[in-house]
């Protein structure tokens, strides 16, 4: 059963209206900026707006709108169908991106992050907030995260490197990652998708299907599934894990699926403790560390 990526289409219909029905203490004009402290901010359809700074109040485009930069200490940021904006900064708010939109980089300490679908931003950085994406996103940079989690569904295209400390990654049918994508203990799952760089996790389990990866796929203690058509074009390694004295949750043997029609056209290399299962129709390079073990039905 092949994981299903959450979709959002609830939040591109609500984001999709023609105007947001939030009250706000401040409407702004053409070029005007706004500096408002805790009162919220609305820029209305086909106005463009300058610099807007709050320190706690909500900022809302309606459709169409336009504004630069905004910068927001706690107060939550939401564009409609169609707006635009700059750079988006905010402390704990949350960020929200209607279908159609356009933004500049977008950071965030603790704030979630919620995008509609084809959207386009310049990059993505969130302390721990989730980053949730509807299709056919276009990220021009990298997506770093420090807890939160990075789910895209279908045609995304991530134009960097994807980061997450504990947060998993999840890429829908059609995505592409032009750098690296790197988790601590998060899970990595692609679904049709192609990552130019590597895929390397702590202990995070790492899950292909017809999926190609043109680096290296590396974990300590995280299980890895190839599954379909997967290719893996680097080396696939599963590290000794780093450590003083004794490796406390560290004795579970990695079990990696190489599945029918999957391939490993680099070196399998195996320093610690595993279990490895190649179907009988895989294709695999040089292996050491670990005795493979064939399997001919669909999983061991």
């Amino acid at each position: 059963m092949r994981p299903a990526l959450p979709r959002l289409t609830l939040l591109c219909i609500a984001l999709s209206l023609a105007s947001l029905s939030h009250a706000a203490d401040k409407v702004v004009g053409s070029g005007e900026n706004a500096d408002t402290g805790s009162r919220s901010v609305l820029v209305p359809s086909g106005v463009s707006a300058g610099v807007i700074d709050t320190g706690s109040g909500d900022v809302f485009l309606q459709t169409g709108a336009v504004t630069r930069n905004i910068d927001t200490g706690s107060g939550q940021v939401e564009l409609a169908a169609g707006a635009s904006a700059g750079r988006i900064d905010t402390g704990s708010g949350s960020v929200r991106l209607g279908n159609n939109t356009q933004a500049g980089a977008i950071d965030t300490g603790s704030g979630g992050i919620e995008i509609g679908s084809d959207v386009h931003v310049e990059g993505i950085d969130s302390g721990s907030g989730d980053v949730r994406g509807g299709d056919r996103v276009i990220v021009d940079g990298r997506i770093d995260t420090g807890s939160g989690s990075v789910s895209f569904d279908a045609g995304a295209s991530i134009r960097g490197d994807i980061d997450t400390g504990s947060g998993s990654v999840r890429l829908g049918t059609g995505s592409a990652v032009s750098g690296d994508i790197d988790t601590g203990s998060g899970e990595v799952t692609l679904e049709t998708s192609k990552v130019d760089g590597k895929i390397d996790t702590g202990s995070g389990d790492i899950t292909l299907s017809d999926s190609r990866v043109d680096g290296d796929l590396a974990t300590s203690t995280g299980r890895v599934s190839l599954a379909g058509s997967s290719v893996v074009t680097g080396d696939l390694i599963v590290r000794k894990p780093k450590c003083w004295g004794l490796c406390w949750g560290n004795d579970r043997p990695t079990r990696i699926v190489i599945g029918a029609s999957a391939s490993v056209i680099g070196e399998i290399r195996i320093e610690r403790e595993a279990e490895l299962w190649v179907h009988e129709t895989a294709r695999i390079g040089r292996v050491s560390g670990a005795q493979v073990q064939r399997f001919s039905g669909e999983r061991p």
